[in-house]
């Protein structure tokens, strides 16, 4: 007899059966009793199944290494082999197609709802557009979008790459569910996207969640995110939330001090390094003879830089590389000697900024706190990736961002300040800045390559659960 036969036969027979038999009968008694052990079999295999499936709730294993090629090998950063590769990245050549593929399609939801960190941003779908079975959407605002001509730059057409501006459409109205929720601007993101970004956790999604400022999560001290803080801890236990770093430095930081900033002292956190960095062709036949020049991006604000004592600086060294300070703000003042030797540029948008950047032979970081050594990335760091164009740093610098290898800097002596530096470079022949910058171009690339690796990598682990009869490791998350 098959089963819909077997059911059709006594579907009308079972309520009259029930309805005869009173609340003491034993056979009625009977029946509510294997119907009372049903359900908690069925409950405790719903609890194994989401065990097994979340992992350990001690430990966030999304980004395990198990299983996956190291950043690099050991405790020193990369070296660059006489190719201009960078050695511990990829094995793949510099000409290999930076791509990665996910053996199930995901529903990925990319979110950045404040009007900044589209420097990040930018290079997050950058690295999930290389993703086969990625099937993006953007949520964002219109303004931010357009602000910078972001828009353009990535050649997102509305019908390619959904993007759902949270000025008209709330995220709950998308109708697609998604398997992950990447939070470029984390608080800020989890503000906006409030009872939806409960909705998704509870439908399954994982949230990773970029750290930009890791020294401001410490919930018992400084108290900034305290209310976010208390959303997240329960997902962090199911496993299904993620911090992601966009330097080594602030990945080590959030794996030292998350358990005690988050008052978790026994989860082990694992996050995802990100490198914001995207692939952007700098212009070609840079003529480095004709008024070479040394870049110092950002806002012209005193409070990031004493531009009197740089340009005093400048001036009494008579440097043969020009400076160059390209940002926004109020541009300072310097002596009139040295009008034909500093130059501003300012009112670029996004693609205009990096191709300014590119034609330096240095770029002069802007590092207005101590903050950027411990717990907080730079972005004049990616900026440098980005336009393929050499930081000054120092040794100390250099620690703190050791996923840069010395070769692809130009290195800062103890007793050197950054603009002497920069005249020992004026004294070098222009092939050697050419070589310096295509060994940073070279780094961008592989760098590239190591996102695309680990977010198909998470997105895979992520994808297991699609599988028929998988059986969940016990070393994956």
């Amino acid at each position: 007899m098959s089963v819909p036969s077997f059911f059709s036969k006594f579907k009308m027979n079972i309520p009259a059966v029930f309805s005869k038999m009173s609340w003491k009968s034993p056979i009625k008694a009977q029946y509510m009793r294997i119907l009372a052990e049903l359900v908690v079999v069925l409950y405790l295999l719903t609890l194994f199944a989401k065990i097994n499936y979340y992992g350990s709730l001690k430990n966030d294993q999304l980004f395990s290494t198990d299983g996956l090629v190291p950043f690099f090998r050991g405790e020193q950063a990369p070296s660059i082999d006489t190719t201009g590769k960078a050695v511990g990245y990829s094995t793949a050549p510099n000409d290999a197609p930076m791509v990665g593929n996910v053996n199930h399609k995901l529903n990925i939801f990319l979110v950045n709802t404040p009007n900044y960190h589209y420097e990040v941003f930018l290079p997050v779908i950058d690295s999930f557009k290389r993703i086969k079975n990625a099937n993006i959407t953007l949520i964002s605002t219109d303004g931010g979008m357009s602000k910078w001509g972001i828009r353009n730059a990535m050649d997102i057409a509305r019908g390619e790459i959904p993007i759902v501006t949270t000025e008209t459409v709330r995220p709950s109205q998308i109708g697609a569910v998604p398997d992950v929720v990447f939070l470029t601007t984390c608080p800020e993101d989890m503000r906006q996207l409030g009872a939806s970004l409960d909705a998704f956790l509870i439908a399954g999604a994982h949230v990773v969640c970029i750290v930009h400022q890791a020294h401001l999560w410490d919930v018992d001290n400084v108290a900034q995110y305290t209310d976010e803080i208390a959303l997240m801890k329960p997902w962090i236990d199911r496993g299904q939330w993620h911090f992601a770093a966009l330097s080594r430095h602030v990945h080590t930081f959030i794996r030292v001090n998350f358990p005690k900033y988050l008052n978790t002292p026994d989860h082990v956190y694992r996050p995802l390094l990100f490198h914001p960095v995207f692939e952007y062709s700098a212009p070609e036949n840079l003529d480095f003879n004709s008024n070479p020049f040394a870049v110092i991006p950002g806002k012209f604000e005193s409070e990031r830089r004493n531009y009197a004592a740089v340009f005093n600086e400048y001036n009494r060294l008579n440097c043969d590389i020009n400076l160059r300070l390209v940002g926004s703000g109020k541009i300072p003042e310097f002596s009139e000697n040295l009008q034909s030797k500093i130059g501003f540029v300012t009112n670029l948008n996004f693609y205009e900024f990096f191709q300014e950047m590119s034609k330096g032979v240095a770029i002069i970081p802007t590092l207005g706190s101590e903050f950027y050594l411990k717990s907080q990335a730079s972005s004049t760091v990616a900026t440098s990736l980005i336009a393929g164009t050499p930081l000054i740093a120092s040794r100390k610098f250099m620690s703190a961002h050791s996923q840069i290898p010395m070769e692809a800097i130009w290195l800062q002596g103890e007793d050197e300040t950054e603009l002497e530096v920069l005249q020992r470079i004026g004294g070098l022949d222009p092939t050697v800045w050419k070589e310096k910058k295509d060994l940073v171009k070279n780094l961008r690339n592989n760098m590239i390559r190591d996102n695309v690796d680990r977010i198909s990598h998470m997105l895979n682990t992520i994808a297991t659960k699609y599988e028929k009869g998988y059986k969940r490791p016990s070393h994956a998350f």
